[in-house]
């Protein structure tokens, strides 16, 4: 009985459809597929890299015979909704085929890019050494030798790693994860395939599936407006306010977004080591240097980030005259976007920090420091706690104060519930549960987790 990991690189805000999918999959697995042991190894992917190489790592400590990567936001059973499926069969085949070929490194299933040209995730390499995707012409419906596997569903042959040397995936500056573990399996003598017979949806954003009767359609809305993919974000109001506020670190840092990004993939190996050696902590922020710009600005631009902004941006009513407060605000995208929206805002953080300072200087560059206040005055319409709370000691102190200069019937908004990032040592107040009860006890009431809405109860009120 060979042993499979099944392992799933996963942001915090996975789609009902997927986990409602993978699901009825571990119970498919567990009724019907028992000639093999399932092991399930989920990790947390600030940085994608990093996730995979510890999946990795937990399938070589089974001593897995077959490892299983699936993406956080695919839907193998698109069609039949709720029922069982043959579909979910998919991982017996492919485990099928490399029994068949012990020399197949890398065999996955078939899905489409969930934005742009609905693309299938699989390439073959130029004879310039550059890649190109597949055509749809070129999908075969069955088993076919490609160059590179999309990484949202790929079994690997562990015995690929005994003659691959760690790191097996690095950061991802010019080559995604995908096409490094592709490469890398070739050049040690393995061969890559998908079966395209195996085909599974790929979840919107907008929890629109994406699967091959819809993709043209989704291509044709998604392409209305050209934009150059290399530079900017597409959609809505957060794509927008990181357009602007990447060009602007750009020109701060002197610094080509590639760039950016290879300064910001090297953040965490250069100073998170350097976190415990601090007595003050603020000492450490400010050392960090133009990385941690390059780092926030990289990090806020990733996709489930991108979704959380677009939410908040939506929570706060612009079209009126606004007061709010960013704690802990860095170089605050959202916060800023607020204050080119019209609204005041005092952002309140370390002084001396380098994001912090962007900050000050962005305020200058954009014609907006008349509104913006570099201490706590209040009384606030709304507070910004975004990407902050866990990197407070005294987090009770500094949510005491804010709270106590929030209008009755304004709000706290926060990201920190959806915060999972235990391993980070700048993460040092991950006391969710706590925080909660924290909020609920100075009168901050949830109308989500992302909103909590301050109301100072009167005691007929509280007694009704």
């Amino acid at each position: 009985m060979s042993k499979v990991v099944i392992g799933i690189p996963c942001y915090q805000d996975v789609s009902n459809e997927t986990l409602e999918d993978y699901m009825r999959f571990a119970y498919h697995l567990g009724r019907r597929c028992t000639d093999h042991d399932f092991f399930l190894a989920i990790k947390p992917k600030s940085e994608q890299f990093r996730a995979r190489n510890a999946i990795v790592e937990a399938a070589l400590q089974v001593d897995a015979k077959y490892l299983l990567f699936l993406d956080d936001d695919h839907v193998i059973n698109w069609e039949s909704g709720f029922s069982t499926s043959d579909r979910y069969g998919f991982v017996e085949t492919l485990i099928g085929h490399m029994e068949k070929d012990p020399k197949m490194g890398v065999c996955g299933a078939l899905y489409y890019h969930r934005g742009g040209e609905c693309r299938p995730v699989l390439m073959t390499v130029n004879k310039d050494g550059s890649h190109r995707y597949l055509r749809d012409d070129e999908i075969e419906g069955r088993l076919q030798q490609v160059d590179v596997q999309g990484g949202g569903c790929m079994l690997l042959n562990m015995n690929m790693f005994s003659v691959i040397p760690s790191p097996w995936f690095e950061p991802e500056k010019s080559l995604g994860t995908d096409l490094q573990i592709c490469e890398k399996a070739r050049d040690h003598g393995f061969t890559v395939w998908c079966d395209t017979s195996i085909v599974i949806g790929h979840v919107l954003n907008k929890r629109e599936i994406v699967t091959p009767k819809n993709r043209h359609r989704l291509m044709s809305e998604s392409n209305k407006v050209p934009v150059d993919k290399s530079t900017f974000i597409e959609g809505y109001q957060a794509g927008s306010a990181m357009n602007l506020f990447r060009l602007d670190v750009q020109e701060y840092l002197g610094k080509t977004w590639e760039e950016v990004e290879a300064m910001a993939v090297n953040y965490n190996d250069k100073n998170m080591p350097r976190f415990s050696d601090y007595a003050d902590p603020r000492e450490y922020y400010k050392s960090l240097g133009p990385e941690q710009i390059a780092r926030q600005a990289w990090f806020h631009s990733h996709a489930n980030m991108l979704e959380q902004m677009e939410t908040i941006l939506n929570t706060i009513d612009t079209t009126r005259p606004g007061y709010g407060v960013d704690y802990g605000c860095g170089s605050s995208p959202v916060g800023m976007e607020f204050v080119l929206k019209g609204h005041r805002m005092d952002f309140i953080d370390i002084d001396g920090t380098p994001a912090y300072e962007f900050l000050k200087h962005r305020a200058e560059k954009r014609g907006v420091a008349h509104r913006c206040g570099w201490e706590l005055k209040g009384p606030y319409d709304y507070a910004l706690f975004l990407d902050s709370i866990e990197h407070f000691a005294n987090w009770e102190k500094v949510l005491g104060d804010v709270i106590g200069r929030i209008k009755d019937g304004g709000v706290i908004v926060t990201n920190y519930f959806f915060n999972v990032d235990f391993y980070n040592p700048e993460h040092i107040s991950m006391d969710h549960d706590a925080v909660k009860k924290f909020l609920v006890n100075n009168n901050m009431y949830p109308i989500n987790l992302v909103v909590w809405m301050k109301r100072e109860l009167g005691l007929k009120e509280a007694a009704v």
